[in-house]
This record gives structure tokens, sequence and C-alpha cells, in this order.
């Protein structure tokens, strides 16, 4: 990959001076060990690089260029950091903004001459032989902190896997509404709720990147969601388990988890039993007021677990190598704890974290089967967003987490024509603000054909065919989709929710916060 960067960061006052230049570019001139920071060793060439600056009034105009590693925007931004600490400290010149007036982004893949089109969010794209161009303009700080280009990427590459893959398994294209339900009322609220709940003192940031601390108030809103969710569950026929959600490895590598997504898991490793090293550790830590990671590292075993990133793991290993009957389908649901995934710098907001509740439905039985209980489960979700008069609409989904495996690799696997459906529930404030409609997925439905099947050697007594399907409702997702629309005024909300609720508990008053 290539990135081309032209911005320009704005101060407070006048740097055109011979004084505060000569500071500007001492800093830029040593701007490369800035940029090296986090790069791999041998890969020095492809951190960022100034080739070009001037400076004019209050303004900087930079001309950088990288490859994949401590990218331009990333650049652009740590360089703003420095200089606003320098200029700040020795002529109390402050910085205004940072705006990049066009960057653009070159990616080569040998699967692009297969890609038929492309239409990135938030820019302009184009195909040229095997080079993908993303074109931003225009774009501040704000823009980069919600990491649109990282996303924009992510998106090209779930592109080229999905025409190189999905396309393969699903007969309708993904992205394919098949359904959309518009509400009865306007909407009122135009704020974005992870905004707004932080403000109220609804939820507080956890040191660790997307994670949250729920408060009463959202909680009580998550619980809402959750029985009425587990209600309508239960009368199609599911009935509830606990599984766990520290899952070996060789688990996730029956799951074929370890081949097509290995870098969206946290891994466990478990420590030695030496207490008298731990002494050491110990020892050190409170010497130097500081914890030594080095030293800590050698304490623990190699990774042997990961916490569980899609809930139904152990379902499938409940039957591995078992015999079953698929006239009498089993039917679970699982709503015990937290799923763990690693967006890295994915994770904004409430709607996309590391650590996430959901309701889990896990069944098993004959292919046709299968697909009518997915289609069930779907309809709850359906069901329960008219009930509350909430604006959604189903998509097909694409690329399903258990197709991720057959990127290595082809095996003789059924699947349904449609593997996934995903229910979305609209953002009025993402929607106004951008004028692009944009949806929380809060249900995603799957059918698995004879994937988990064929890793975990289930087998019919008479030798029939065995599927598999999962759905999953995201809790906190719901919230988001639900604050979205009706806002955070208890009387505003709609009469199952508040009378589930009854009365919404108060967040702790503290001197500093909320």
């Amino acid at each position: 990959m290539k990135f081309n960067l032209n911005g320009k960061i704005i101060f407070s006052k006048d740097i055109d001076n011979e004084e505060v230049k000569a500071a500007i570019e001492e800093i830029l001139k040593n701007s490369s060990e800035l940029f090296l920071k986090g790069v791999p060793k041998g890969k020095e060439e492809e951190a960022s690089k100034i080739v070009d600056y001037n400076i004019c009034g209050k303004e900087l105009f930079l001309n950088i260029v990288s490859g994949r590693y401590s990218r331009a925007h990333d650049a652009i931004i740590r360089l703003k950091k420095a200089l606003a600490q320098k200029l700040g400290k020795d002529f109390k010149i402050g910085v205004r903004k940072v705006v990049v007036d066009k960057y653009i982004i070159e990616i080569e893949d040998n699967k692009i001459k297969n890609l038929k089109k492309l239409n990135v969010p938030e820019c302009k794209s184009e195909i040229l032989d095997n080079k993908i161009i993303l074109i931003f303009e225009n774009l501040e700080e704000g823009d980069l902190k919600r990491n649109i280009i990282d996303r924009a990427i992510k998106f090209v590459r779930e592109e080229l896997e999905k025409e190189d893959l999905t396309s393969k398994v699903c007969k309708i294209p993904p992205g394919t509404v098949v359904k959309e339900y518009k509400p009865s009322r306007e909407f009122k609220f135009f704020e974005d709720p992870t905004d707004v709940a932080e403000k109220l003192g609804w939820v507080k940031k956890f040191p660790g990147r997307g994670q949250w601390i729920y408060l009463p108030p959202i909680t009580s809103l998550l619980r809402a969601f959750e029985e009425l969710l587990v209600e309508k569950i239960k009368k199609i026929g599911f009935v509830e388990v606990l599984l766990p959600k520290l899952i070996p490895l060789e688990v996730m590598y029956k799951m074929r988890y370890l081949e097509g997504l290995p870098e969206g898991m946290y891994y466990v490793s478990p420590p030695k039993r030496e207490p008298e090293l731990f002494e050491d550790f110990v020892n050190e830590m409170i010497i130097k007021k500081e914890i030594p990671i080095q030293k800590l590292k050698n304490l623990l075993r190699d990774p042997s677990y990961v916490l569980a990133p899609a809930q139904c793991e152990p379902f499938y290993q409940l039957f591995e190598k078992e015999v079953i009957d698929v006239d009498k389908p089993i039917m679970f649901f699982d709503r015990s704890g937290w799923t763990y995934r690693w967006e890295g710098g994915g994770a904004r907001g409430l709607d996309r974290v590391n650590e996430f509740l959901r309701v889990e439905c896990i069944w098993i039985g004959k292919p046709e089967v299968v697909e009518e209980i997915r289609d069930k489960t779907l309809k709850v979700g359906e069901e329960l967003a008219e009930e509350l008069d909430l604006e959604y609409w189903v998509e097909v989904g694409d690329d399903p987490f258990y197709l991720e495996g057959r990127k290595k690799e082809e095996r003789d696997i059924e699947f349904p024509d449609v593997p996934k459906y995903e229910m979305r529930l609209a953002l009025p404030y993402y929607i106004k603000k951008y004028n692009e409609k944009k949806g929380v997925a809060v249900t995603s439905a799957n059918v698995h054909g004879t994937h988990f099947v064929e890793g975990f050697k289930i087998k019919d007594y008479k030798n029939r065919k065995v599927w598999t399907g999962c759905t999953g409702y995201g809790l906190t997702r719901w919230v988001v989709g639900y604050l979205s629309q009706y806002g955070f005024n208890f009387d505003d909300w709609h009469p199952i929710i508040k009378k589930k609720i009854k009365k919404l508990p108060e967040v702790p008053k503290l001197i500093t916060w909320p």
C-alpha cells in the first residue's frame, strides 16, 4: 500500500517568523524518529516521510508519504502533538486543527482484476489494473479519529474476499435488502447516543480499547431488551444453557477460526505456577513503580485459549464425534457472559466494541428444519422492532464469519442459498449528518450448512445430512439503535420498554463526574 497526504496544521498564531520557523524545522528534520515508533524492524522504508512542506501565516502545509507502517494520516497527528508541545511551551502558540486537503491511497492485490465494481463509503474510488485508488478530500482530525481511513481499507479487503469467496456461496448478492419497516412516528432525536450517554454518565470509558462501564440507566435498558428477546425465543422452542467463554485453541482450530480470522481474537496465556518467580516480578514492580512487562512475559505459558469471539463455540464441541437424531432438533440459547473480538482501530463508540453482550441461539438438525428455525429467529428480531416502532431493514449478509476458514482451502461443504441475514436498526443522527443510510446490526441470523458438522465430525444415526445454525442478538447494539431513535428522555420511550423498566435508575453523583 502507498499513502500520499497533502494537508496542513493550523496554529493559533502566526508561525511565519524566524524563531518559530527554526523550532518547527528542527522537529520536521527529526520527524523520522517520531514516525518510526512502532514500525517493525526491517520495515523502516515503509514508515512516513515528509517530502515537502511550506510555512505561510498560521499554517504549516505538508506532503507526507508512507507505506503500510506509521501511515501518513497517523504521522500528521503525531507531528501535531509534537509541535503543539514544543510551540505551546516555548512560544505560547497552540494548534487549532489538522486539515487533510487530499489523501490518495493505493492498494495492490492480485484479486483486484476480478473485482467487477467498487463503491467505498466516504471517499472516491477507482480501479486501475491491479490497483485500487482511494481519494479522500477535506478531512479534519475528527474524521481521522473516526477511523474512516482504516474502515475504508478494511472495506476494500472485505470486498476483495467477498468477491472471491462469498459470491461462490451466496445465491443473492450480499447487501440486498429483503425487508424494510418504517415507523409511524417522526424522529425527534438526532445526536450520537455514545456522546450523549457519556455526558449523562450512563457509560464511562474503560482503559481497555473498545470497553465501557455501563451504568444503571443503560444497564436497565439492556436488560429490558434481553428479557423481551428471551421471552420470544423461548416461545419458539429454545432452552437456556451456560456456555464457557474461555475457549481452548484446539476448538478454534476445528472451527477454522485460526485460519480465517487469527487477528480478530484475544489470546490467553496461563501463568506458570512458580510463586518464587512471581516474587521477583512483584518486587521489581514495587521498586520501579511500573509493570515489568518483559518479566511478566517470561512467566506466562504459551497461548492456549482465546476469549470467546463467537459465543457458540462450545455448542459444536458438545456434539463432537457424537451421533444425533436429526428428526429431533436441539435448540439452545446462551446469555451467560461477554463476547470478545479484537477490532483494533475499528473499535468506536458503543456500536462497535471489543467486549459486548449478546443472546446467542444455536441449533442442530436436518437442513430444511435448520433453515426454518433461522427464519423464526430472524422473525423474533423483526417482531420486537415493529412492536417498539423502530425503523429497521433486513439485508443479505456478507462474509459470514464461519466462511473465513475457506479462504485457505476448498472443502466439500454444503451451504444454504443465503448463509446469513442481518437486521439493522436505522441511525437517524448519522443519516442526517452524513446524508447516508446507515444502521447498526442488531441481529445476525446464520445457517452454516455442514461447515461445523464436518469440522467436529457430527453424524446422524441414519447417516442423514446434519446442519447447524446460530442467531446472535447484540444487546449492546439494540440499546444503541433504540437510543438513536428514541433519545434519552424516559417519558418519550415506548410503553413496552417503560413497563419493563418501571423506573429508570439514577447515575451516582460524584463531585467530579459526570
